[in-house]
């Protein structure tokens, strides 16, 4: 669907990216293209309920968010099964889902992609009757990452490298229960991925053959990795290769319950849902519109 009537959502506080010319760039491609828009500031007080009241009021076609993945997240819990599409100006530290719909960090190309991309109706993990997952959640190493880059205070891709490094020195193993397609699991992770997407924004490959709009997401489990293989495994992840590794199985689903023996930290699309000792996950098909390039 061609854009006629956008309604921007800024986050200023995304990324480390400077805000100050964004609304600039939109004023001048809108006028360009003669498309109304009108823009909102997120303020981290209230926002759904300012935002719901915004597009009750302003009545837009198209929803952008800009900013990184927590952003395009709130954006998105707004549209859930809407004629509203949704459009990204990617402006986070890592940007997972505008960089699976391969949209361009550049500010003039990704408006460029809105007004002009496809639109696909692709499927949302419903997690624990209570969040929406567009893109990547997990238990186990990744969230302790994410922690730890929160923590720290810094933003961009080297603060999330030297998250890692720091949780590689206290990563751990955790007994699992799944249940998935009919059977029962017990197993030992580091990692369990509910994976609607095909990578991180960082473009390490965890769930290779991905679509966003199959009806079904991917279990990827990772197995105790020895640190001396564990090289070997990040090489394989960022050349898309990873299925074949012993370390990973991965299994297409339509929804699952995991039971961990400890309570374990969650995150989803990058943002920190507590520890939890059980999460299930189903898909919702089609529940969002989104353009990509």
């Amino acid at each position: 669907m061609i854009p006629f009537k956008l309604l921007f959502i800024i986050n200023p506080k995304s990324g480390n990216s400077d805000k100050s010319r964004l609304e600039n760039q939109i004023k001048s491609v809108c006028a360009k293209n003669n498309k109304e828009y009108a823009v909102f500031y997120t303020t981290g007080e209230n926002d759904s309920e300012k935002m719901r009241k915004k597009i009750s009021e302003y009545q837009p076609d198209t929803l952008v968010a800009c900013g990184g993945d927590g952003t395009v997240n709130l954006v998105a819990q707004l549209l859930l099964n809407s004629e509203i599409q949704l459009g990204i100006i990617p402006l986070g530290s890592a940007n997972g889902l505008a960089y699976e719909l391969e949209i361009e960090e550049d500010i003039a190309e990704s408006l460029d992609i809105i007004l002009r991309g496809k639109t696909i109706s692709m499927d949302v993990i419903w997690i624990n009757e209570e969040f929406i997952c567009l893109h990547l959640s997990d238990l186990g190493f990744n969230a302790k990452m994410i922690r730890e880059f929160e923590e720290s205070g810094d933003r961009g891709m080297l603060a999330y490298a030297k998250a890692f490094f720091s949780s590689l020195m206290d990563k751990k193993t955790t007994e699992f229960s799944l249940e998935f397609n009919g059977t029962q699991k017990d197993i030992k992770a580091e990692m369990i991925v509910m994976a609607n997407a095909s990578s991180y924004g960082s473009g390490a490959v965890i769930n290779p053959g991905s679509k966003l709009d199959d009806g079904s997401f991917e279990l990827v489990i990772f197995k105790p990795i020895p640190l001396r293989d564990l090289l070997s495994l990040t090489l394989e992840s960022f050349l898309g290769d990873i299925k074949n590794s012993p370390y990973v199985e991965i299994y297409k689903v339509e929804e699952a319950k995991i039971f961990c023996k400890e309570a374990e930290l969650l995150q989803v699309d990058g943002e920190l849902k507590g520890e939890n000792r059980e999460v299930k996950a189903e898909v919702m098909k089609g529940a969002i519109k989104v353009i990509s390039s």
